[in-house]
């Protein structure tokens, strides 16, 4: 007999196998799942060098699977020297100047990068123009990063370093706010120009320091329960990082790589998806990604309905402009589609506008009308999918086309959409899972990497409850999903949406033994305790424990 590795029992096992989904013990053996059964039927593997775990009641469950994660941005916004300044931890505007400028009075000469201001929710903080960060800091760059990631105010000394003028072009799909005298205000919108700006804030990176903020990140997935997250923001330079971070011994957590689908890499006859790694390389490309429009807290989102004209949305520079726009003209989505299906590349598209999605959908029929199977078979991708109509689903379901929701957004976000922004009637229909399953999807949650606390479980939770943090109030009680149906879109379905689903997602036989252990069952406690009543206490890739309480 072949004995295992180690034995998990006296617990409940949450298999994610429609087939099996409850069992009493697992054995891992090699890496991989050998045994999911009963208690007395995994004991019969125990020999003299297995590890037994006792769960003690706790919840085995497979390793999380962050479909719409940024390891890397989190690395250079994040860790240190980066300052977060995000109103998860700071939650008013003179506690964020109070941090940045602490951070200068200790290191004047030295550029800053600041990430996560919110405007919609540190409602005192002053609009950082680029008088204000001069008047900060007037030597060194100082940048200052917006938390949904589409904007950034510069101080002089960075547009300088930047070489950001008058003359400068915007970058494809992005752009540098100007005056009425055409000088840049120091203000960018959207992820080409934003970059621009946040690389000359991190000028002292060295390799050595970006390796050690990518491990920071990556065991911050594992505490988490993480086992693999796709990087949606992977310019092809950086690519190299993650796979060293991956080649290291004691690497935590699997990594999946969309690279950033610009025109060039389009244009790029050498470019071409050489196919879906196995889950035992710990690195691969998974596709690439394109931004159709923005953030709603910028916003930058096309809809068919009006923001609403008030203080909010004039403080992020809306007034007399009631619909946002979107990053691309319809005929260059189209264009970029059809190139990168022609290369083979699965696609994933940032969309929030219900307009955005009726020119992403168009984008995805052009590429299906050509080669129908092939659409299929790389499963496109729409990302975040705020303002998606049940239609929307629908025909994004029928084109082969699957969904990831950031559903936090209703935690965090659910009473700026419904007092500032849009409406109460929006933002019960912002993040529509249930409208997503119901349309045939295999949905996943996400968290978008720092834009809002890593945390999976809080992604159940709010899928479940659909309850916002800052007034309590529920919003979309139609939309909520159940435990089992939430749980799945942080395991199985996320990985079928990574096309690992074979290897990696559910416990069962031939699988890699990614696991995580929870401190309760989370289809056993009531739903408004998910989010705090349970937690992650071990995390395991496979089979090699890298997270413990």
């Amino acid at each position: 007999m072949e004995y295992a590795d180690t034995v998990f029992y006296n617990g409940p096992v949450l298999t994610m196998d429609a087939a099996a989904p409850r069992a009493a013990a697992l054995a891992a053996t090699g890496g991989l799942i050998s045994a999911v059964g009963a208690r007395e039927e995994i004991e019969r593997l125990r020999g003299p060098g297995t590890e037994t775990v006792d769960l003690a009641g706790r919840a085995l469950l497979p390793g999380f699977v962050e479909a719409h994660g940024h390891p890397l941005n989190t690395a250079f916004t994040l860790a240190p020297p980066a300052l977060d300044v995000r109103p998860f931890g700071l939650p008013d505007g003179a506690s964020v100047y109070r941090a940045i400028r602490r951070r200068l009075a200790e290191k004047p000469d030295e550029p800053l990068l600041a990430y996560g201001i919110d405007l919609l929710l540190q409602r005192d903080l002053e609009v950082p123009t680029r008088a204000l960060l001069d008047e900060l800091s007037p030597r060194a760059p100082l940048v200052v990063m917006t938390n949904s990631g589409h904007a950034a105010y510069a101080n002089t000394p960075a547009l300088r370093a930047a070489g950001v003028t008058r003359e400068s072009a915007d970058p494809e799909g992005a752009r540098f706010v100007r005056d009425a005298a055409g000088e840049p205000t120091g203000e960018a919108h959207e992820t080409a120009a934003v970059t621009e700006l946040s690389r000359v804030a991190l000028a002292g990176v060295t390799p050595q320091s970006a390796l050690a903020a990518l491990r920071w990140t990556l065991r911050r997935h594992a505490a988490a329960g993480v086992t693999t997250v796709a990087d949606l923001a992977c310019a092809p330079a950086f690519l190299p990082l993650l796979e060293a971070a991956a080649h290291e011994p004691d690497v935590p957590v699997r990594t999946r790589a969309y690279l950033i689908g610009d025109e060039a890499l389009a244009a790029d006859p050498g470019r071409r998806f050489a196919g879906h790694a196995p889950a035992a390389e710990l690195c691969g490309v998974a596709g690439v990604k394109l931004w159709a429009d923005g953030s709603p807290w910028q916003g930058s989102v096309a809809t068919s309905f009006p923001f609403k004209d008030n203080a909010a949305t004039r403080r992020i520079g809306l007034a007399g402009c009631p619909h946002g726009q979107m990053n691309y003209r319809p005929e260059q989505l189209a264009d970029l589609a059809a190139a990168f299906t022609a290369k083979g590349f699965p696609l994933a598209c940032h969309v929030h506008g219900d307009v955005t999605a009726d020119a992403v959908l168009a984008a995805c029929a052009e590429a299906a009308a050509q080669d129908p199977e092939t659409v299929r078979r790389l499963r496109p991708r729409l990302e975040h999918c705020g303002a998606l109509t049940a239609e929307q689903f629908r025909r994004a379901a029928g084109l082969g086309a699957t969904v990831s929701l950031f559903v936090d957004h209703i935690r965090y976000w659910g009473g700026v959409l419904d007092h500032d922004l849009f409406g109460r009637g929006r933002a019960e229909a912002w993040m529509a899972a249930r409208s997503a399953l119901d349309a045939g999807h295999r949905i996943s949650l996400h968290n978008d990497g720092c834009c809002s606390p890593l945390d999976p479980l809080s992604s159940v939770s709010t899928a479940v409850t659909r309850n916002c943090d800052t007034n309590g109030e529920v919003y979309g009680a139609d939309q909520r999903l159940t435990v089992e149906e939430a749980l799945r879109a942080v395991t199985a379905d996320a990985a079928w949406q990574l096309h690992l689903e074979d290897e990696v997602g559910t416990l069962r036989p031939g699988m890699r033994a990614d696991l995580t252990v929870l401190t309760a069952d989370p289809e056993a406690v009531p739903a408004a305790e998910l989010r705090r009543g349970v937690r992650v206490c071990a995390t395991y890739l496979g089979g090699r424990r890298t997270f413990a309480t």
